[in-house]
């Protein structure tokens, strides 16, 4: 078990404390050099007393508020549970997952998770998604799910839309938009060049895709990264999965990672291809 996990999330505690990230005056030397080595810690991971924590894991603790479970002390007493928006708590199983991510990527490999419910994925796919979104120029991330309410709503594509909004409100790393619908963003801006609208910025984006029954729907969504989301009960999954995977390819070389994560056990649920 890690102790004093707070050292993993000093970004996060100075705006509990202060309500901001940085003192710095925007404009300044010190702002862009505070930016710059945050976009570095979000991209390439952070150690802190010889133990590393990966990028995904480090925008996820510092960047991505999530409603959590609190506990709050009554006047008489009574302890009850009530949920706050406020910045996610550092778990050693999520380290180990960060951890997996990391190197199913630079080993050429994807990953399957089997997962209790409750235990908070959906928030920590969203905020894979956000990172792409704001630190990796052109990158295509996309969420695959059989029915489009485990998308919006309360589902995966919301939560990475409420990251997108605090990061543009809060941080120096704020995106115009090319797009901007309920189940696509697109970063990025148009300029008028010699009579004509060329797009220009990051252009990077996240895209929901709702497949019902048609798996084919992914074919030629090659993406940076790719969730299967409740993949416990997604018909189709096994051949949207076969499909997808040869567009992740290049050679012996995969240009990109898919998960699937899901919970297994609910009745009627098809559970064949997970």
């Amino acid at each position: 078990m890690l102790k004093n996990t707070d050292k993993f999330r000093p970004a996060a505690l100075n705006f509990i404390k202060h309500g901001y990230y940085t003192s710095a005056l925007p404009g300044t030397k010190d702002y862009y050099e505070y930016w710059d080595q945050e976009k570095h810690r979000c991209l390439y991971g952070y150690t802190n007393d010889d133990v590393f924590i990966t990028g995904n894991h480090y925008f996820y603790l510092n960047y991505c508020p999530i409603d959590r479970s609190v506990d709050e002390e009554l006047p008489d007493g009574t302890i009850i549970a009530r949920r706050e928006r406020t910045f996610p708590a550092f778990y050693d199983g999520d380290w180990k997952y960060f951890n997996a991510i990391d190197r199913a990527r630079k080993e050429n490999k994807h990953m399957i998770v089997l997962k209790a419910r409750r235990k908070g994925y959906s928030y920590k796919a969203a905020a894979m998604l956000a990172r792409n979104y704001f630190h990796i120029r052109n990158s295509k991330n996309f969420v695959f799910a059989s029915q489009k309410e485990y998308l919006i709503g309360d589902g995966l594509l919301s939560k990475a839309w409420d990251i997108l909004s605090f990061v543009d409100n809060n941080t120096a790393w704020t995106q115009p938009r090319l797009r901007d619908r309920e189940m696509i963003k697109v970063s990025g801006y148009k300029k008028n060049v010699n009579g004509a609208d060329v797009e220009l910025g990051m252009k990077s984006q996240i895209m929901g895709v709702s497949l019902k029954d048609a798996p084919d729907k992914v074919r030629g969504k090659a993406g940076e990264l790719i969730f299967f989301e409740e993949a416990g009960s997604f018909p189709g999954l096994l051949k949207a999965w076969e499909v997808t995977m040869p567009t992740m390819r290049q050679g012996s070389k995969t240009l990109g990672t898919m998960v699937a994560f899901g919970t297994g056990g609910t009745e009627g649920a098809d559970f064949e291809g997970m």
